[in-house]
């Protein structure tokens, strides 16, 4: 645990004397996205371009902009996001197949930017991501959602 001054141990007796309160650490909503849920988007888009649509390694790395490598630890689940985000976030699923019905048309990155874009917007404004968020960042009062 951090406390709010430098250069001072949080168990040392100085520590102890001056009653510090502990920071926490505040992480905002982006950061809980980007960390959290969209490797789970990421890996359910891999895993549905090459599993519903038979699309090859390299091929997938090529339309996603990533390494092949990272296609391979996606698909075996060794660079995945946490399945349970995928249990709150059923509609990650939804945007997962949206994105790669998307890139088996054609669409160039571009274009389905847009939609990666939504999904992070939609989750942010669920109010089970605020729950969470709020819960991660051990807040006891207010919201930082707003909501």
């Amino acid at each position: 645990m951090a406390f709010a001054v430098e250069g001072i141990e949080h168990n040392s007796p100085t520590a102890s004397r001056m009653h510090l309160t502990p920071v926490c650490e505040m992480k905002t909503p982006c950061e809980l996205v980007v960390g959290k849920i969209l490797p789970s988007l990421r890996a359910s888009v891999v895993k549905e371009l090459s599993g519903k649509h038979g699309m090859k390694q390299s091929d997938i790395a090529r339309r996603l902009g990533i390494t092949q490598a990272s296609v391979s630890q996606y698909l075996s689940s060794a660079r995945a996001g946490d399945v349970r985000f995928i249990e709150r976030f059923p509609k990650i699923l939804t945007y997962a197949k949206e994105i790669s019905d998307r890139i088996i048309a054609g669409e160039d990155r571009q274009q389905w930017y847009s939609v990666l874009c939504e999904a992070c917007k939609d989750i942010r404004d669920d109010d089970e991501f605020c729950r969470m968020h709020d819960i991660t960042i051990n807040l006891a009062s207010g919201n930082i959602c707003g909501k």
